[in-house]
């Protein structure tokens, strides 16, 4: 047990972050892409209380699958766009977001891809309460460091 609070102690350097948060936004699209449109699951056509075309289900389905444009655009621009109180924000809207996409896809008897939506909303969760999921040129973006010489 202590060797795992000695783990969540050390802060991960920026390579791991970056290459953990593309593996993680890469298996979530390429599951979602594989079971909502090659496969051709079905989602839910009840969205915040009102019912949807098939049409507007298609869209949503490649809205979901186009999740993988975010990991792509924060590792090609390394860009900070909020401090890290709002990347904090950022991070629970990820986690509720994933929690509300794995209860839309429509689950079966098997072990499918809202069971691995379900378990992956974990990691969001744990990077914000934990704070060790942003780069360290995030986590000084936009503060104002003043020095005290005596």
């Amino acid at each position: 047990m202590m060797w795992f609070i000695k783990f969540m102690q050390k802060r991960p350097n920026d390579n791991t972050i970056k290459i953990g948060r593309i593996l993680f936004w890469l298996i979530l699209t390429w599951s979602l892409y594989y079971n909502l449109i090659y496969q051709g699951d079905t989602i839910e056509t009840n969205f915040f209380w009102m019912e949807v075309s098939q049409n507007a289900i298609i869209y949503i389905k490649y809205s979901f699958a186009a999740l993988w444009l975010i990991p792509l655009l924060m590792w090609i621009t390394n860009i900070c766009l909020l401090k890290k109180k709002y990347m904090r924000y950022i991070q629970v809207l990820f986690w509720i977001i994933l929690f509300y996409i794995s209860g839309k896809i429509v689950s079966g008897a098997e072990l499918d891809v809202d069971t691995l939506i379900f378990l992956m909303w974990f990691l969001p969760l744990l990077a914000w309460i934990t704070w060790k999921c942003i780069t360290t040129k995030c986590l000084k973006y936009r503060e104002q460091i003043t020095k005290i010489r005596v």
